[in-house]
This record gives structure tokens, C-alpha cells and sequence, in this order.
């Protein structure tokens, strides 16, 4: 699916690339060709050989499963480890024989049997497999075979393990878990190293998937509501989104992928604030880490102002994302009633500030989120509002000519804002 999108994709772009003289026609044809070959040649044996270790991996554990009452236990850990050191020394040996897709499925093979290990070995000797400390250690198993060959499966399935073993680690009140960001970082690290972008995408969401698991413990610890928690959570993805534009100056791949992320959660939390009425006062330690996060927002757009990398427009816009989170408590201790207008007004009034900043960095991606955050929000306010006012029948008729209405006059705007963007880039 993902190829696909890439290559529908990469035609749009190589059509406006002829039109403006960068290419030829020709060589567009050519990078296509190429495009669409290598798609065909290197991942379909890669797909197949990962199966088919997982299938031995499967078949390894039925035979042990089949014959585990005849077996000893000594026979039993002699074959389980057997077939494991067999995965990974036939990894090491596909390796320098030049077949990496082949040495990648032996490398998950050896990871899928040393789960199956801790499972077999903990049901031996009554040992709960269900513990955490095992996931924690088949996570270092497939971080060290991650970093040894280096491994991108290996690597991908270190951060589900990290998250997986997040999640089951008894709650402790007012404690978040930490220790995740131990083998994370680790990941992380690696994963920037082979330059490898659906790592990077993996390591972006495990740590949102993190912060969401981690909600109630920071929320009591800090002694807040699930609404402050959410306001934090903006700031922190501001300071991604704004540290996407330095990274972008380097690596476009990286830092689009930092800037999408950072630019929906941001929004996307800012949406809730309107639904989100406070749990309890606020603390002394969630107005210091506001302060903190706010100042490190102004401080990079500071510099990417300086940088030219934005204008004063987005300064303003960035700033007005960063108050709103910081003066969510405020305004919904001193005036409950007031949150939800206050913060549809200012939703709405950043949305059309997105386009604009898509726009003026002729981002497709923030230009259309811009533009189904306005209509998003245009239907929530309709649906919320309207609906207690009018009668059934009055109430779809309208609808349906202010859905009609509002998406012609936005197909509009977006194709004179595209327009006007790609003529900017032409000149």
C-alpha cells in the first residue's frame, strides 16, 4: 500500500518536475520504470524469506509441543537452543556470502525462536513467562542482533518489545515507567544510524503510545487533570514540530516525518482541551514544566526566525498553539463555560494559520491538514450547536446545503492556495 502511495506520489511530482524543465519526459519514464522495478525486485524475496523463518520458527516449536512428554528436560533446552544459534549462525554466514534478505529472515528466525525459549524454558520450570524482565530480555536479545548485523527487523521488533514491556509493568501510583526510554534511546540511536525513516516513524510512535499509557501516573504524580496532561503533551510535540525544521535543513525525510507528527498530535490535543473540563487544581510542579516547555518553544522559534526558516506570522502562530496549552488551567478553573468557545475560536483561527504556513513552506501535508482541521471543526461546531436548535427535518436540510456550501468554497480556496504555491516555487 505504502509503495504504491510513494509511486502515485512520485508521479504528481515528476509531472510538475517536466513542466518546469528539471526533467525530461524520457527520464521520467525511466525513473518510474525504476521506481516500480525495485519494488518488484528487492521486497518480494525479502517478504517471502521473513515469512518463511517465522514458519520455521512455528514448525521448530510444533515438533518440540508434539513430542514434549517423551523428551527430557535436558533434550528439550539442547533443542531449542540448537535451533536458535542454527538461525543466527546461518545469519552470519548468509551475511558475508552478500544475501542480506536472507540473513535479515534468519536473524528474525533466531528472534522468534528465542521468544519461544523463554516460553518453553519458564513452562520446564515453572517459571511465570508472563513476567515483564523476560520481554525486557528478549528486547536486549534483539537489540544486540539489531546492532551485530545490523538488523532492521531486529531493530523494529526491539521497539514493539520495549513498548509491549512498558505496558506490563505493574503501576506503581504517581509513577510513570521511565525505563522504557533505556532500550528506546538505544533504538533510536541505532535506528539514525542506518539512516532508516520506518524506524524513525516506530520510534516517534512508540514514545506517543508511551506518553498515552503513561497519562494517569503523570497526572497524579503532578497532581492534575487529564486536560493539563493534554497541555503539556502540546508543548512537547512543539518542541518536535520546531525541531523538525533544524533537522529538515539536513535531512528532509526526518524532519517531515518529525514535523507531521508534532503539527497532528498538537492540533489534535488542542481539539480536545474544548472537551477536556479540569480533574483537580494544578501543582507547583505542572505550572514549572508549562513555564519550561513554553520558554524552550519561544526559544526555538527564536532561532528559526533568525534562521529565516519562519516568519513573523508563524512566530505568532507557534506562540499562540504554546499560550493556549499554558493558559488552559487558568481559564478552566476561572471560567468553565467559557473553554469550549474560547478554544473552538482559537482552533479555527489556527487552521487557517496552518494553510498559510503550508503554504509559504509549500508543505502538501500542512496545507491539507490546515484544511480538514477547519472543516473538522466547522462540523463539530455545527453538530454540537445546531442540532439543539433546530428540528429534524431543519436540521439535515441545513446540513446538507452548509456541508455542500463549505466543501465547494474550500475546494476552491485550496486549489487557488496550491496554485499560488506552485507558481512561488516555479519563480
Amino acid at each position: 500500500m505504502w509503495q504504491r502511495v510513494y509511486l502515485q506520489r512520485l508521479g504528481r511530482d515528476l509531472e510538475l518536475w517536466i513542466e518546469r524543465g528539471w526533467v525530461t519526459p524520457q527520464n521520467a519514464e525511466a525513473i518510474l520504470a525504476s521506481a516500480r522495478g525495485d519494488a518488484t525486485i528487492r521486497r518480494v524475496p525479502q517478504l517471502l524469506a521473513l515469512f518463511g523463518a517465522v514458519l520455521i520458527g512455528f514448525a521448530a516449536m510444533s515438533f518440540v509441543a508434539a513430542n514434549w512428554g517423551e523428551l527430557s528436560k535436558l533434550t528439550k533446552l539442547l533443542l531449542l537452543m540448537a535451533a536458535m544459534w542454527a538461525a543466527y549462525g546461518a545469519a552470519f554466514v548468509l551475511d558475508r556470502r552478500q544475501h542480506p534478505a536472507f540473513a535479515q529472515a534468519a536473524v528474525v528466525g533466531g528472534l522468534a525462536l528465542f521468544g519461544a525459549n523463554i516460553m518453553l524454558i519458564a513452562q520446564i520450570y515453572h517459571v511465570n513467562s508472563g513476567d515483564p524482565g523476560w520481554i525486557l530480555l528478549w528486547c536486549l536479545v534483539a537489540l544486540a542482533s539489531a546492532w551485530a548485523m545490523p538488523s532492521r527487523p531486529a531493530l523494529a521488533l526491539s521497539f514493539l518489545l520495549a513498548i509491549l514491556w512498558s505496558s506490563l509493568m505493574p503501576p506503581v501510583e504517581g509513577h510513570a515507567h521511565w525505563g522504557f526510554f533505556l532500550p528506546w534511546a538505544v533504538a533510536l540511536v541505532l535506528t539514525l544510524r542506518l539512516s532508516w525513516l520506518s524506524g524513525f516513524h516506530l520510534a516517534i510512535l512508540t514514545a506517543y503510545v508511551w506518553a498515552a499509557l503513561n497519562a494517569e501516573p503523570l497526572a497524579a504524580a503532578l497532581g492534575c487533570g487529564r486536560g493539563e496532561i493534554a497541555a503539556l503533551y502540546i508543548l512537547l510535540s512543539l518542541v518536535l514540530w520546531l525541531a523538525s525544521l533544524r533537522v529538515s535543513a539536513r535531512s528532509t525525510r526526518f524532519g517531515s516525518a518529525m514535523e507531521a507528527y508534532g503539527l497532528v498530535v498538537s492540533f489534535t490535543l488542542l481539539w480536545v482541551l474544548q472537551a477536556a473540563p479540569p480533574q483537580s487544581e494544578t501543582s507547583a510542579s505542572w505550572i514549572a514544566l508549562v513555564a519550561i516547555g513554553v520558554a524552550v518553544v519561544a526559544g526555538l522559534t527564536f532561532v528559526e526566525l533568525r534562521a529565516k526558516r519562519l516568519t513573523l506570522r508563524d512566530v505568532v502562530g507557534f506562540g499562540a498553539l504554546a499560550l493556549g496549552a499554558a493558559f488552559y488551567s487558568s481559564l478552566a478553573h476561572g471560567s468553565p463555560n467559557a473553554v469550549s468557545w474560547v478554544y473552538a475560536a482559537l482552533f479555527i483561527a489556527l487552521s487557517i494559520w496552518l494553510v498559510a504556513y503550508g503554504s509559504s513552506r509549500r508543505s502538501a501535508f500542512a496545507l491539507n491538514a490546515g484544511f480538514a482541521a477547519f472543516a473538522g471543526e466547522v462540523l463539530y461546531l455545527y453538530f454540537e450547536t445546531l442540532g439543539s436548535l433546530l428540528g429534524t427535518a431543519a436540521f439535515f436540510a441545513l446540513g446538507g446545503v452548509i456541508l455542500i456550501a463549505g466543501a465547494f468554497v474550500l475546494t476552491r480556496i485550496r486549489s487557488r492556495v496550491v496554485k499560488a504555491a506552485g507558481e512561488g516555487g516555479a519563480r
